[in-house]
């Protein structure tokens, strides 16, 4: 994966060639100032209809050539911005996944808007900008008077970018973050649309939406209302100055100091050289977007560490070792409780492991430790020895099945999700992993069978459905380890007993197994059982010593590793069937 500073050849590479571009259209520009200069000057005296068509026939020629070079230039810039995408489009992806994001815009959005940037005019107008002191050297070589009255005109329009930035800098940004807050807002919405709509939170949801849009909308508007202001300031300059460098060149023509001919040039001329500027003002807001968006996107991208070939190790057989594990929250502020507290524990290769406890324990996060989800903020989780972070990802994951406790089903098709998304996905290798998940047949009663298109929030399926899929998701590909967290939440009677026999087969089969639960008979069924608690074990064995002494137990003190008894056994005679909340 490529970072921004491994592009600078590339752009550096750019920058150049496009700067090539514009030099030779900026030089052919001065074809139209020095025809009409001709035209009045050499024509016109003489009656030259030869001279008139030969000079008509090299200006078309030249505005040809101009018309050409422009189109390649602006073919050039749709490249570098296709280079771009495709170089950073990976590590961009990346860390929008990896990143949970408390606020602002997905790298994905800025790597997007510094695209669209390059492929405007926008960026011709940066590099046109160069080019106006040579027009304006030109102008005093026609007549100083000239230059200096196009030099006001200049800082004018330069006063009037300046101000435009005061004005409208400020309101840009922070109508980008509320924009950014009202996305997030509607994104959380969705995904609990039927909360909103059964508890009718619907209008109140709406109202918290409305307002990020409304702050967002006045910023944008209070923004968009100096920069027509200024836009139209500049233009109204512009012709002004026109008028003045006409005057200015009669003037100087009665003096005899000019020729007609050199008037109309001159006014190109200066027109030419002051372009830029006025554009400049326009395109500001643009600019102005897409450096930020670069700075969020450099900013994003050298906050993720930068990895080495990873050496590809022999496939796993399923032994986890987890050693003095903590875990703190991301951003956690000093002195805050861990929410996991240095655990210690094995689980050999085709073990089976129920993680048992109350809400708020720390299970699932457990779990997204044991599949490489989350990295520990201390101690280190081993898969045959290796720890978790010098596996490659790609290895190791295909021999890993995981299934949240929310299960999360993606746009494509019943298989597509089933299968990873792999594109060399195996017709059969998709049919097995749904029967040992017991979801064959409930795909197959789908409206398309396997094929069935569906989302992340598809209605078409109820809750044990989508957890049954994503049961057979973790499958494929016949994985040496499996880490479930609460599988049984969304199923029904008919579900509980198709997972209790997936479950079975994957332990006949040797896998290795982490299952997070509040069934006793899932536990039972396991090999170990851990009760896990306030995020520090409390109970750890053989699942027969530690159900019995949960449930007979006196409140022995926790030791690692070993048999013990707590608190655990009042939840086992109020509820029976259920281990914690």
């Amino acid at each position: 994966m490529t970072g921004p500073s491994g592009l600078r050849p590339v752009f550096m590479r750019a920058i150049a060639d496009v700067g090539v571009f514009s030099l030779l259209i900026n030089v052919l520009l001065l074809v139209v100032p020095l025809y009409l200069l001709q035209v009045y000057d050499r024509v016109l005296p003489s009656s030259s209809v030869e001279t008139l068509v030969y000079l008509s026939a090299m200006a078309v020629l030249t505005l040809a050539v101009l018309g050409l070079l422009d189109a390649i230039r602006a073919v050039y810039t749709q490249r570098v911005a296709a280079t771009l995408d495709q170089k950073l489009g990976a590590s961009t992806f990346a860390v929008s996944l990896g990143a949970k994001r408390a606020g602002g815009l997905s790298p994905l959005r800025d790597l997007a808007s510094v695209c669209a940037f390059i492929r405007s005019r926008g960026v011709a107008v940066l590099f046109d900008l160069p080019f106006a002191p040579v027009f304006l050297a030109l102008l005093y070589l026609i007549h100083p008077v000239l230059f200096w009255v196009t030099v006001a005109g200049a800082a004018l329009l330069l006063l009037l970018v300046v101000a435009n930035q005061l004005a409208i800098g400020r309101n840009d940004a922070l109508s980008a973050e509320r924009s950014a807050l009202a996305s997030q807002a509607e994104h959380a919405f969705a995904r609990n649309a039927e909360t909103l709509q059964a508890m009718g939170m619907v209008e109140n949801a709406a109202r918290v939406w409305g307002r990020h849009v409304a702050a967002a909308l006045t910023l944008h508007d209070r923004s968009s209302s100096a920069n027509a202001i200024f836009s139209g300031a500049s233009r109204a300059l512009r012709m002004m100055l026109q008028l003045a460098i006409l005057g200015a060149g009669a003037w100087l023509v009665l003096k005899g100091q000019m020729t007609a001919g050199m008037i109309f040039a001159s006014s190109l001329v200066s027109s030419r050289a002051l372009q830029p500027l006025d554009q400049l003002i326009g395109a500001w807001r643009q600019i102005a977007d897409a450096r930020r968006a670069w700075k969020r996107l450099e900013t994003a991208l050298a906050a993720r560490p930068a990895e080495a070939r990873k050496l590809i190790l022999p496939e796993p057989a399923g032994a986890i070792s987890v050693q003095d594990v903590f875990f703190l929250a991301p951003n956690a502020q000093p002195g805050t409780e861990p929410i996991l507290k240095r655990l210690n524990f094995q689980i050999g290769a085709g073990e089976a492991l129920a993680i048992v406890g109350p809400s708020g324990a720390g299970k699932s996060t457990l779990a997204r430790l044991l599949v490489g989800a989350a990295r520990p903020t201390g101690g280190a989780v081993r898969i045959d020895g290796a720890d978790l972070r010098t596996w490659d990802e790609n290895q190791l994951g295909k021999r890993v099945g995981y299934l949240a406790q929310e299960v999360e089903l993606f746009p494509g098709s019943i298989a597509q999700n089933v299968a990873r998304f792999d594109p060399d996905a195996d017709d059969a290798a998709i049919i097995e992993a749904a029967r040992r998940a017991e979801a064959h047949e409930l795909i197959l009663a789908q409206r398309d069978g396997y094929q069935t298109l569906i989302g992340p929030s598809d209605r078409m399926l109820s809750g044990g459905e989508r957890q049954r899929i994503g049961l057979a998701r973790a499958f494929y590909g016949n994985p040496r380890i499996l880490v479930l967290d609460e599988p049984s939440t969304h199923l029904d009677g008919t579900g509980e007993a198709a997972l209790e026999a997936a479950l079975a087969a994957a332990k006949a089969a040797g896998i290795t197994m982490v299952v997070i639960t509040h069934r006793p008979s899932i536990a039972a069924s396991c090999d170990r059982v851990m009760l896990l608690r306030g995020g520090a074990i409390e109970a750890f064995g053989p699942s027969r010593e530690v159900l019995r002494h949960s449930v007979v137990g006196k409140g022995l003190p926790a030791q690692p590793n070993t048999v013990v008894t707590g608190s655990f056994a009042t939840t086992i005679r109020a509820r029976h069937s259920h281990f914690g909340s």
